[in-house]
């Protein structure tokens, strides 16, 4: 492809001012050597600066007491004068010498290095294929975009329209989903100043901020959370950290028998019961069983009630059922199991006390 006068002109220009660039980034070649003891020292000597000023920050706080903080001040005051010290002796070590080579290699790569990426760029480049602003790169489809660049499309959309209930709702998930739990947070936030608080967004800005603070349930979240039960007392998420909380407060039975409830109010086939009982299930010391699994173990358990229904006289497979309606943490069928099971059974003895053993085994 030939190259248009305008376009070399542009490209020399561009060239020039990479050389500029370097020029000034490789300053230090010219002069005294990158991490020399002397720059070393002036770090060190900001450090201690930095550090008395924190001291008396701490002070004016009332984080620490007036002995403490005088007693911080002199040694760090100690510290500070050895390294100064340090610091004037290395830079008069470093004045002693000056090296000619090191103006040469500067000089060398400031001019030489432009000079060859721009004949890279000619030979392998396409110099002449027409720019792509940001602007046009975001709208293509949505479908196409990755993540950070539907993030991107809709914080714009947001700076203009900042009442947009929808972009907040939006938003959020993504950024839980890159791992940006403030902002997720924040934008919850800007949901509920645009759109009016409910139960669902309380929760969802407690989860990011739990998930911001490394899985623990602090003040703040709780105080979310406590706020969505209020507003709905079978919000999942509230209730789920809720129990979370009471856990890690050590009131296990407590935190047991507020996600039982959950699941006794649970529609049928909720999306996030699997989980729940598998957490239960963890904290009981029962097997836990995994989303995954669960559709095929309750096929399972579902055929063995159809063949009991038509063949009641199988002690054990009652005791069977009974005992997989307790694993599932489903109490209204393993209670149905076992009255038909009784009913079945109502002139056994024998058959009797081992429905009450079961019966026992489920209330642990």
């Amino acid at each position: 492809m030939l190259l248009s006068a305008n376009d070399i002109v542009i490209f020399l220009a561009f060239a020039a001012l990479t050389g500029v660039a370097l020029w000034l980034l490789l300053r230090p070649l010219r002069a005294d050597a990158a991490g020399s003891p002397a720059d070393e020292g002036e770090g060190e000597v900001a450090i201690y600066r930095d550090q008395l000023a924190e001291i008396s920050r701490d002070l004016e706080r009332g984080t620490i007491a007036e002995a403490e903080a005088e007693a911080a001040r002199v040694e760090v005051s100690r510290r500070l004068i050895a390294a100064d010290e340090a610091r004037a002796a290395a830079r008069r070590a470093d004045g002693a010498a000056n090296p000619r080579w090191r103006k040469g290699t500067a000089l060398a790569l400031a001019l030489g290095l432009p000079v060859f990426a721009l004949a890279v760029y000619l030979a392998e480049g396409t110099p002449g294929m027409s720019g792509q602003p940001i602007a046009e790169r975001m709208e293509v489809p949505a479908e196409k975009l990755p993540v950070e660049g539907l993030v991107a499309r809709v914080e714009r959309r947001l700076k203009e329209r900042p009442g947009d209930v929808q972009g907040w709702e939006t938003i959020a998930p993504a950024y839980l989903m890159l791992g940006r739990t403030d902002d997720a947070a924040h934008a919850w936030t800007r949901a509920m100043m645009a759109g009016g608080v409910t139960a669902d967004r309380l929760a969802a800005r407690g989860e990011a901020l739990v998930l911001g603070n490394d899985g623990v349930v602090g003040s703040a979240a709780k105080e979310d959370f406590e706020r969505a039960v209020e507003l709905d007392p079978d919000e999942p998420r509230a209730q789920f950290y809720l129990g979370a909380a009471e856990l890690e407060a050590g009131e296990r039975e407590v935190a047991l028998a507020r996600w039982k409830a959950l699941l006794a109010r649970a529609p049928e086939n909720a999306p996030w019961a699997p989980a729940l009982r598998a957490r239960i299930a963890a904290v009981e010391g029962r097997p836990v069983i995994s989303a995954e699994d669960e559709p095929m173990i309750r096929g399972m358990v579902e055929g063995l009630a159809a063949r009991l229904a038509d063949n009641p006289d199988d002690l054990d497979g009652w005791l069977r059922l009974i005992r997989s309606y307790g694993v599932l943490q489903d109490e209204e069928k393993a209670a149905t199991a076992l009255a038909a099971a009784r009913q079945a059974f109502a002139d056994d003895p024998d058959a009797l006390a081992r429905l009450s053993e079961a019966e026992a085994a489920l209330d642990k």
